[in-house]
């Protein structure tokens, strides 16, 4: 017979409520006098900039895109409907790779918090899309499509174990670029634009220029698809320009996929900041972005925390005392056990690249 220890059960009772209860809660006595005393409109778009998720200031005309598209909804009683936009795999720096972890099983749990207040004042509910890039990375990053599948095939696994305990007016699903274009369309309109964007990038300011090229540094399996690991300096330096391009030309020049995330009709909902986003982070205590990083718990004198690492803040933990349990609540390769470190991480000190500096 096996014995469970407090923290086992602890862990575990953390767990499930997070994958079964996550979307569902009650108003708060205030939360219900705004839905009653100023209407709908004025409660939903409390719920969506509460400072209790919003990591980062949102400017006045994102709030005003956000206010349009609650005003739509209201106006034909349909669901809000979010986008998350996130790439369509699993970095290969990490253990987990190619599928997901627990950073994927807190994201999505954290996601559902937020969105929890709007599901029980607001019938008509919320629909979260996540918009996950599946083409791009094959070519700027260097990875298969057969890892790009397995991920995929692992987050939308994912998503219907949480689908089994949502609210009727609570929908998650996946779009990808795939639904927009063919393989072939899509690849011809990142090389048709390429060289037109290679001439600008360094148009760019400093800063932003900085932050792709360091996406591309970081994400670039060098040997994936093709073996790179070989290439002298300069050509590793040639493929990861190419690549900071390449994500340029992907996210903001290919039309159809940039109207469905920036068009209006969806309010956009990202781990970072960023023109016409609400920032919310990974978790209530991380910012790094799930499909980039790896789960952990941390064991704060028996409260838990969820927790989503980089590669290099998972580098850094490997030291720490921790507790590896065994977890028997979705039969996905890496869910079977979690870490718990036994102490609050602090990644203020010199030596951590920013969290949230990973496309």
């Amino acid at each position: 017979m096996k014995v469970e220890s407090p923290l086992s059960e602890n862990v575990a009772q953390h767990l499930r409520t997070r994958l079964e209860q996550s979307a569902r809660r009650p108003l708060s006595p205030q939360e219900q006098a705004v839905l009653d005393t100023e209407g709908p409109k004025a409660f939903i778009l409390k719920q969506l900039l509460s400072k209790k998720f919003r990591k980062w200031s949102v400017d006045a005309d994102t709030q005003q895109n956000i206010t349009r598209t609650v005003d739509t909804a209201l106006k034909e009683q349909k669901p809000i409907e979010l986008v998350h936009p996130m790439g369509g795999y699993k970095i290969w720096r990490l253990p987990s790779s190619p599928e997901v972890d627990w950073a994927e099983f807190f994201g999505i749990s954290h996601i559902l918090q937020y969105l929890s207040g709007i599901a029980a004042g607001y019938a008509p509910g919320v629909h979260m899309q996540f918009f996950m890039y599946t083409f791009l990375p094959q070519r700027h990053d260097n990875i298969s499509e057969g890892d790009i599948e397995r991920y995929v095939s692992s987050f939308q696994a994912l998503l219907d174990a949480f689908s089994e305990h949502l609210p009727s007016n609570v929908k998650l699903s996946i779009v990808r670029d795939a639904a927009f274009y063919s393989r072939e369309e899509y690849f011809g309109l990142l090389d048709e634009r390429y060289e037109m964007m290679a001439m600008g990038f360094n148009d760019f300011p400093q800063k932003q220029r900085d932050t792709f090229l360091t996406w591309a540094r970081q994400n670039i399996q060098w040997k994936g698809v093709e073996d790179w690991t070989q290439l002298t300096h300069e050509q590793k330096e040639e493929k990861i320009l190419r690549g900071a391009v390449y994500e340029v030309v992907g996210i903001y020049t290919v039309e159809k996929t940039a109207e469905f995330i920036m068009g209006g009709q969806r309010i956009v909902v990202f781990v970072s900041p960023g023109t016409n986003t609400i920032g919310i982070g990974s978790t209530k205590s991380s910012r790094a972005k799930f499909w980039i990083g790896t789960g952990v718990l941390e064991d704060r004198e028996g409260a838990l925390y969820d927790v989503v690492l980089t590669p290099s803040q998972w580098e850094r933990t490997a030291d720490l005392s921790r507790t590896v349990l065994e977890v028997s609540l979705l039969p996905l390769r890496n869910l079977g056990s979690i870490q718990v470190v036994h102490q609050r991480l602090d990644f203020s000190q010199p030596g951590e690249t920013s969290p949230a500096a990973t496309g």
